[in-house]
């Protein structure tokens, strides 16, 4: 492309954007948005910037203008999400709903920022494979995770008490041979290490019983304590499911649909653009 190309070429497009801007076309203004992105090879997100000259407050009133058309369709595309004024998508309506994620108007899909948004996600899909016993897996999960040192310590202090319990055998076996020892040479002097080896174990078998004890104690409170958490996470993953099954097929349904709102929304956007110039 030749310089006066190029000029001819950037003249023509922000012509178009400024004609866009003019009508109020939200489709040609993403549009604009789309095809400099590609034929600049730039990210969506600083898009906006090269196009009003990284003016700031230009790119905050084409935001706030274009996220308008953009919840409108969140709201109908996706009846069960409930979409507050500044993109904030929460999923439902009911008590203790979660947020899902945020909408990012330049991209025109959801972004999940934080671990709570990101896990509803594969939560539905679990749900999904074994509603009758989402719960109790979960459940079993945390009670895994929350007594794997207490399974260890009771490991551990099992083997140390069967070696104890084995001592007093090969005590006694000991004191008969020395008994015969002694009777045959009563000037040879005993060994004395059996009885101070049997100390030795039992004293470690009590630490580990010691440790064993407030290990459990720890896991028992936060187990009871996150065990309500928990069962009241399930009941909003169960909401968030029957919300879903109420509106899609399937759990995989509804994630396909996340995955094309762009693609979606142009769509609507196109079609209200010719509805409009019929």
């Amino acid at each position: 492309m030749t310089i006066q190309s190029s000029l001819n070429y950037q003249q023509q497009f922000f012509g178009a954007f400024a004609d866009a801007w003019t009508a109020k076309s939200t489709y040609r203004l993403y549009k604009g948005i789309d095809d400099t992105a590609d034929n600049l090879r730039l990210a969506l997100s600083e898009t906006p910037g090269y196009i009003l000259a990284y003016d700031k407050h230009a790119q905050v009133e084409l935001h706030d203008f274009l996220q308008k058309d953009l919840i409108a369709f969140f709201r109908q595309h996706v009846p069960f999400f409930v979409v507050a004024d500044d993109g904030a998508v929460y999923f439902g309506d009911w008590y203790h709903r979660r947020q899902f994620g945020h909408i990012d108007v330049i991209a025109r899909t959801i972004t999940q920022a934080t671990q709570s948004e990101q896990a509803i996600l594969p939560q539905l899909r679990a749900f999904a494979e074994d509603p009758d016993h989402f719960l109790d897996n979960q459940l079993e999960a945390m009670r895994r995770a929350t007594y794997q040192e207490v399974d260890t310590l009771h490991n551990q202090l099992e083997a140390a008490t069967a070696e104890t319990a084995a001592e007093p055998t090969r005590t006694s076996n000991g004191g008969f041979r020395s008994l015969l020892k002694t009777f045959i040479d009563p000037d040879d002097p005993q060994p004395s290490s059996a009885p101070q080896h049997r100390s030795q174990n039992v004293g470690a078998a009590d630490k580990l019983r010691l440790r064993f004890d407030a290990a459990k104690a720890e896991a028992d409170a936060a187990f009871d304590a996150h065990k309500r958490e928990l069962k009241v996470a399930a009941a909003i993953t169960r909401y968030e499911y029957q919300a879903v099954m109420a509106t899609y097929s399937s759990v995989e349904q509804f994630e396909n649909i996340l995955t094309n709102l762009q693609v979606d929304f142009m769509r609507a956007l196109e079609l209200k653009e010719e509805q409009q110039d019929a």
